[in-house]
């Protein structure tokens, strides 16, 4: 986090100087426009990258780093209002076989298969202040989303286990808060903070449909994630 900053730092000291000038040489705006579209996602790899660039120690973006951060589209409907569509996906799917999963073939199990899915979907709205190239933000995203995890074991000597950790069903509301900079025409830097409403439906765990854990509900109020760094383009 510390060289995300200190790399920001250093982008903001190199374009203040234009922080007045809205138009770039060839005549392009650097903020949004009504009729714009825009997209945003985590920027703290490409920072991080950057940050290793300007120390001398470069090298390539680790494509193994989780992405956390869910993507968002806009829709401009005017110059400081954008409608917002937030959406996350995630899938993992897990196969061994012969038993063979800490290097020896000690492990009594022929084959293990697990899958698991997480989906969330949102729709907001976005209102921006500001008249320079350094611009705040706010708003609220409505959000929907389920996840659900399943494994399924043969044993070599006791038959099948399978196990169901039941779909888990949620509602919110998420207010968020941020700046951005335009560090060029169209392109901005900028950090959002979260923070909202969450009610949750866990269905019940069972295994080999014998319930595990009952069913159960939960409810969150308060930092919904943490804050994140975003790079977001317009056109």
């Amino acid at each position: 986090m510390k060289k995300i900053i200190l790399t920001v730092a250093g982008v903001f000291a190199l374009t203040f100087a234009n922080a007045q000038d809205f138009k770039s040489k060839r005549g392009e705006n650097f903020m949004p426009e009504a009729g714009d579209w825009a997209i945003s996602f985590q920027a703290a790899p490409f920072l991080n990258y950057t940050g290793k660039v300007l120390g001398g120690n470069a090298s390539s973006p680790d494509s193994k780093s989780p992405v956390t951060n869910s993507f968002v589209g806009k829709k401009f409907i005017t110059d400081k209002t954008a409608y917002r569509v937030v959406a996350n996906l995630g899938f993992r799917s897990n196969n061994l076989k012969n038993g063979d999963y800490n290097g020896d073939n000690t492990v009594d199990f022929a084959t293990y298969k697990e899958s698991s899915i997480a989906l969330n979907v949102g729709l907001g709205k976005e209102w921006r202040r500001g008249s320079t190239r350094l611009q705040g933000f706010y708003g609220a995203d409505a959000l929907i989303g389920f996840s659900s995890t399943k494994w399924t074991q043969t044993n070599l000597s006791s038959g099948n286990s399978k196990y169901d950790a039941g779909t888990s069903i949620n509602l919110g509301v998420n207010g968020f808060l941020g700046a951005e900079y335009f560090i060029l025409p169209k392109m901005s830097i900028g950090a959002q903070y979260n923070y909202g409403l969450q009610i949750a439906s866990n269905g019940a765990s069972k295994f080999n449909s014998t319930e595990v854990n009952k069913s159960s509900s939960d409810f969150n109020l308060g930092n919904v994630s943490s804050a994140t760094m975003n790079l977001t383009l317009h056109f």
